[in-house]
C-alpha cells in the first residue's frame, strides 16, 4: 500500500520554515481542576469543504484552524470517512480536537486518540438490509464495526465503474460474500450500496423499506457523479453525533458553526443556527444555508471569519468577500 500523503503537508513545511514550535494541543479554559471549558466550536466536513480535490488543506484554512485555539474555540471534524481513510490524509499533528467520522457512527477524542462514542448495526438489522438490496440486485459493501470499518465484504451484482473503483481501494481488507452465505457478523458500522446518478428513486425507496434504519445520500468523491447510499443504525448521523459531542463538552448549538458541502451534511447545517455551504454544494442546500466561497478558494475560512465577526450569522455572506 502506497504511503499515505500528509493533507497538510505544506503546511508543515511552512511552520519548520518559520521555525514554530510543535503543536500545542487544544487550548481550553480552565475554572479549576482538569475540566476543559470550550467558548464556542467550529464543525466542518472535511471532503469538498476543507479538502479540495487535490488532497490538500490549503496554508490559509490550516492557519485559521489553529487560530481557533487561541481564542477557546474546539475544532470539530465531520466526515463520511472511516478512520482508515480519513487517517490517509489527516495526520495525528493536524489542529482538530474532535473527530466525528463514518457519518457520525463514531467520535474520536483526536488529540488523545480515544474512541468517545459508537454506534453499529446489530445482526438482525444486518439480515434485513442484505436481503432488501440483494432484491433490488444493487451493488453493495458492508462495513465491520467500529474501528475496524476499513475491513468489509461485498456482492456485486452490476458491478458498476464508481463501485469498482471503491472496491480497488480496500482490496486487501474485502471479502466477497458468495450467493447463498450470508455476513456472519453480529455488528457492522454501515453499508454502502453505490447506484447510477439518476437512481434517487432508490433513496427514497430504501428510507421507506429499511425504517427506522437511518439512510444518507451522497454523491461519489471518487466519479463525483454517481449516487453512494449510506444505511446506518437508527438514529446515526452528523447532526446526532454533534448533539451528543456538545453535550460532552457543555456546548450548545447557537455556540457553534457548521460548514458543509453534501448531503450527509443536511442533518448537522439543518440543526444549527449558523450554518454555511461552500459554493461546490448543491443548489437546493446553497438556497437553504448561508453562502461561502468554493473550497479551493477557502470557503471555510470566509465562513469562519464570518462567523467570528457577525452579530447577524443570518446575513448572506457573498462568495467572493473575505
Amino acid at each position: 500500500m502506497a504511503e499515505p500523503v500528509c493533507c497538510c503537508r505544506n503546511y508543515c513545511k511552512t511552520r519548520e520554515n518559520n521555525g514554530v514550535g510543535e503543536w500545542l494541543g487544544r487550548y481550553f479554559v480552565s475554572s479549576g481542576g482538569d475540566s476543559l471549558i470550550y467558548r464556542g466550536a467550529c464543525v466542518s466536513d472535511l471532503d469538498g469543504t476543507l479538502l479540495p480535490h487535490n488532497g490538500e488543506i490549503s496554508v490559509e484554512n490550516l492557519r485559521s484552524l489553529e487560530s481557533l485555539s487561541e481564542k477557546g474555540i474546539c475544532r470539530v471534524l465531520a466526515t463520511g470517512r472511516s478512520l482508515f481513510s480519513m487517517r490517509k490524509v489527516i495526520p495525528l499533528h493536524a489542529p482538530f480536537d474532535f473527530v466525528i467520522f463514518a457519518t457520525g457512527a463514531g467520535i474520536m477524542d483526536w488529540q488523545n486518540q480515544e474512541l468517545i462514542y459508537n454506534q453499529n448495526l446489530n445482526a438482525e438489522q444486518i439480515s434485513r438490509v442484505c436481503k432488501v438490496l440483494e432484491e433490488l440486485n444493487l451493488d453493495y459493501m458492508l462495513h465491520n464495526a467500529i474501528p475496524e470499518t476499513h475491513h468489509l465484504q461485498y456482492k456485486a451484482f452490476k458491478a458498476i465503474p464508481d463501485f469498482l473503483q471503491r472496491l480497488e481501494i480496500y482490496r486487501e481488507y474485502a471479502t466477497e460474500l458468495k450467493q447463498e452465505q450470508g455476513p456472519g457478523w453480529k455488528l457492522a458500522t454501515q453499508f454502502l450500496a453505490i447506484v447510477e446518478s439518476h437512481r434517487e428513486d432508490l433513496y427514497d425507496s430504501l428510507s421507506r423499506r429499511l425504517d427506522p434504519l437511518t439512510i444518507i445520500r451522497t454523491t461519489s468523491p471518487l466519479d463525483f457523479s454517481s449516487l453512494w447510499i449510506e444505511i446506518f443504525a437508527p438514529g446515526v448521523n452528523k447532526g446526532s453525533a454533534l448533539q451528543h459531542l456538545l453535550s460532552k463538552i457543555g456546548l450548545s448549538l447557537s455556540q457553534c458553526m457548521v460548514i458543509g458541502n453534501d448531503y450527509n451534511d443536511l442533518q448537522m447545517l439543518e440543526i444549527c443556527p449558523n450554518s454555511y455551504v461552500t459554493a461546490n454544494a448543491p443548489d437546493s442546500m446553497k438556497q437553504e444555508f448561508i453562502n461561502v466561497g468554493l473550497c479551493e478558494e477557502n470557503g471555510f475560512s470566509m465562513a469562519l471569519n464570518h462567523w467570528l465577526q457577525s452579530s447577524n450569522p443570518s446575513r448572506i455572506l457573498s462568495a467572493t468577500q473575505k
